[in-house]
């Protein structure tokens, strides 16, 4: 803007002198042909400039001489004033007088009230025939009047230069705040959103260009939003399966460093607060014992390791980014104890079963063989023999009935005939019928009478009477000769408590949880003398079981074992139909 006005005052500036110097040759032209070249005499070239002043109108601000070769003023417009031989000589007019014509932008001279005046001067030589130099005529102009326009031209300019740049500035502050505000705004939200703040919405003013992009970032914000949202999502839920999961799981980056574990990653390794801040792939395998070069990088690596009688299967898989390179791996921990433990049993259990069928199979076999081989026809011996098969045979029987049993236990296909009973009659029952074999030994069956004998529960009979009569009898058969059979009744809030101590050897302490496993005895050769197969605790559990009750051992090795048997209490004595036990079959 303001180039353009200095531009616009230096042309007109330009033009203007331009007009005046035109101006000022047209005058010096009209002095030569009418006044020079009109009158020989020089004398006369006075009367003609007052002729030509006549006929035309020049401006009183124009100023006009005749000089000689010599520099001498013969007329001119004020000659009064004018007439000398120095008068002009100037710049101009020594041009002049050398040939030459020259126009001067700017003379300063003094008026007869010796204020400055400017001139714009003009020396034009006039030439004989021969181009000698005859004349100069000498023309001025007053500045004063081109000053002062210019000096308005430029004012008026400037005045419109500085309002135009004001409402430029205005106009473009606007303009500019109508386009940058906007940006601005844009570029404020976008970094919001870049630090996730995610909640960003800008209201559309326009259906231009900036109200398009803000279309475009608003829905990006929307997507962003609802993508951001949908990814916390499905970590909320891959955060929710790893925390409940039952397998530990870890992953490490490839430099080998913590990327994310589950609680129960920490519980099955073991590690302590201390610990979890240091954990790294190779404290890992520092831990399950395992050397970094076995683990193998194109699959999965799988290895069980014993922590102290707990199994733990590790399982290692690398995983893979975009170009197949490892980025890291995975490992999974799956504590397998039980699983090993039951596959353990299950092994265990095949190999009893198969013992103890072989055994009487072996017997029977065998005295087969002696009888077909002639041993049948003597007679008392043969009779013994047969005594021996039909004693295997029974054994066998009772073997498989047992297993039949616990299968059926397991399989919840024994229907059971609850029925309200009173416990204490049960077990004065089951003490009368154990009393001849304890006589048999010499032993007496000792039952406390209880204050209440009004023990109500919830019971099938049958199955009480097999268990208490199993317990029972192992106690007569476990305690020395002459050793009592101790049996008392408990009870608390819930419960009904059987007792029932022996005086026998006792349990070892590392085998009193396993009592009630199958097939297993503390003493094998013992307990197969006095014809015990290892079935009959497993099966009085699981009928115990059913009762919602529970069947426990305590024992001390040389000071023999108490079995307490647990009977839930009967409330419902007004209406004996009503009850609710789980695990009910009828």
């Amino acid at each position: 803007m303001i180039i353009s006005g200095t531009f616009i005052i230096f042309t007109i500036q330009k033009q203007e002198i331009y007009k005046i110097e035109e101006q000022l040759k047209s005058f010096s032209k009209a002095i030569k042909e009418q006044i020079i070249d009109q009158y020989e005499d020089p004398n006369d070239f006075q009367s003609g400039f007052t002729d030509l002043f006549m006929k035309r109108v020049f401006t009183q601000n124009i100023q006009g001489a005749i000089i000689d070769k010599d520099g001498k003023t013969i007329a001119g417009t004020n000659f009064s004033e004018t007439k000398g031989p120095y008068q002009y000589k100037n710049s101009v007019i020594i041009s002049a007088l050398s040939g030459k014509e020259n126009f001067e932008k700017s003379k300063k001279s003094l008026d007869e009230n010796s204020v400055v005046k400017e001139w714009l001067s003009y020396g034009y030589p006039v030439l004989d025939e021969n181009d000698n130099l005859e004349y100069v005529i000498y023309v001025q102009i007053d500045a004063i009047n081109i000053k002062d326009t210019l000096k308005q031209t430029t004012n008026t300019i400037g005045i419109s230069v500085i309002i135009a740049l004001i409402l430029a500035i205005t106009l473009g502050s606007m303009f500019s705040n109508t386009i940058t505000a906007p940006i601005s705004l844009l570029t404020k939200k976008a970094n919001l959103l870049a630090k996730g703040h995610l909640e960003q919405h800008i209201i559309v003013r326009g259906e231009d260009e900036i109200g398009q992009l803000t279309r475009s970032f608003n829905h990006m914000a929307r997507e962003l939003r609802k993508t951001v949202s949908e990814m916390e999502n499905e970590n909320n839920k891959l955060e929710i399966v790893l925390h409940n999961m039952t397998d530990g799981v870890v992953a490490f980056d490839e430099l080998g460093s913590l990327i994310h574990a589950n609680k129960e990653f920490y519980e099955l390794m073991g590690l302590d607060e201390e610990e979890q801040y240091k954990i790294n792939l190779d404290y890992f395998l520092y831990k399950i014992n395992l050397p970094k070069n076995q683990i193998k990088l194109n699959k999965n690596t799988e290895i069980l390791i014993d922590e102290g009688g707990k199994y733990i299967q590790v399982v290692l898989i690398p995983y893979t980014g975009k170009n197949n390179f490892i980025e890291g791996i995975m490992i999974v921990l799956k504590d397998i104890t039980r699983q090993k433990k039951l596959d353990d049993m299950r092994k265990e259990f095949v190999a009893n079963v198969s013992h103890e069928i072989r055994t009487p199979i072996t017997t029977i076999k065998s005295y087969t063989e002696t009888l077909l081989d002639g041993a049948i026809d003597e007679k008392e011996l043969a009779i013994d023999f047969l005594n021996t098969i039909n004693e295997a045979s029974d054994r066998m029987k009772f073997l498989t009935d047992d297993l039949l049993e616990l299968s059926r236990l397991d399989g919840g296909k024994i229907s059971f005939n609850f029925k309200v009973t009173n416990l204490y009659d049960i077990v004065v029952g089951c003490v009368k019928q154990n009393i001849i074999i304890a006589n048999n030994k010499n032993q007496q069956i000792i039952l406390s009478e209880p204050i209440n004998k009004n023990m109500y529960v919830l019971i099938d009979t049958d199955r009480i009477n097999q268990v208490l009569n199993n317990v029972i009898s192992n106690a007569i058969k476990y305690s020395y000769d002459g050793k009592d059979i101790n049996i008392f009744i408990e009870e608390n809030e819930e419960n009904f408590i059987v007792n029932i101590k022996d005086n026998g050897i006792g349990i070892p302490k590392e085998d009193i949880g396993r009592i009630f496993e199958r097939f297993y005895r503390v003493d094998k050769a013992r307990s197969r003398a006095m014809g015990g197969n290892g079935l009959g605790l497993s099966i009085a559990k699981e009928i115990m079981l059913e009762h919602n009750g529970d069947i426990k051992a305590y024992s001390k090795v040389g000071d023999g074992t108490t079995m307490q048997i647990i009977f839930k209490k009967y409330r419902d004595l007004e209406n004996p139909l009503k009850f609710n036990y789980e695990n009910q079959n009828f």
